[in-house]
């Protein structure tokens, strides 16, 4: 599972704006490959088949990206945002990597999107966990506290997450701040509600989220519905994250 380290934001990824602008042109390249959509099919990816595993077809327009980078796992999108990436998941199960390397797996301080080493969109978990530094120029997760204000919310209730094999539309449920705790701290911890043994276990979760959040949305889970949840780093506490946490609606 990916370290508490790598949770969303590190004080020493300071940003140069020169950098944000080459990243920005590079991403806009990649959305332009969306849309070159091929029939060939395409099974390596970043995982390996387990054994009596069938590997979902991949979906086309994804098919290009893929031959560029074997980790690609989806795309998140959020309408009025910098938020518009592809999403990363490393083969060899070491999250921390898209910490620093973007898409062409160069260094860069923005690092890129990336899921939880805990999570296999192929069997899909309750809560799939995405990722992102809050860099200063926007980029990445740097317009995620956007949700802080629900003004913001209330115009922009649906994030777009697509897997490399299955486009998804998420309504947010929840926005609040967080922290990573030690291991000795007995509380509820987001980053560890991934896979829930029990439907009381889920509703736990659920409720502990809805007491966080800033605001109420009116919208909440059963048991069985597929969550999705964006984290990155939120500066007003030490090792503070800001967390906003989507149900699957389409």
């Amino acid at each position: 599972m990916l370290t508490l380290t790598a949770a969303g934001c590190f004080g020493y990824f300071a940003y140069y704006y020169l950098a944000a602008s080459r990243n920005a042109g590079a991403n806009d390249s990649l959305a332009d490959l969306k849309k070159n959509m091929r029939k060939e099919p395409q099974v390596v990816h970043y995982r390996e088949p387990k054994e009596d595993d069938t590997e979902p077809e991949v979906l086309a327009k994804y098919k290009t990206l893929l031959d560029k980078n074997k980790n690609l796992i989806g795309w998140i999108k959020i309408d009025d945002t910098n938020i518009d990436y592809p999403v990363m998941k490393s083969i060899n199960g070491n999250g921390e990597y898209y910490l620093d390397h973007n898409f062409d797996g160069k260094e860069d301080r923005n690092g890129t999107v990336f899921m939880d080493d805990a999570c296999d969109p192929v069997s899909p978990c309750d809560n799939l966990i995405l990722y992102g530094h809050n860099m200063k120029s926007g980029e990445m997760f740097g317009q995620l506290d956007y949700y802080k204000n629900q003004k913001f919310y209330e115009n922009h209730k649906q994030v777009r997450f697509d897997t490399i094999y299955r486009e998804g539309i998420y309504e947010v449920m929840f926005a609040f701040q967080s922290r990573v705790y030690s291991e000795a701290e007995i509380t509820f911890k987001y980053y560890q509600f991934i896979e829930c043994n029990s439907e009381q276990e889920f509703n736990s979760g659920i409720e502990a989220m809805a007491e966080m959040s800033l605001y109420d949305t009116g919208v909440t889970a059963e048991y069985g519905d597929e969550l999705l949840t964006l984290s990155t780093c939120d500066y007003d506490e030490p090792e503070g994250r800001f967390v906003v946490v989507c149900k699957k609606v389409a």
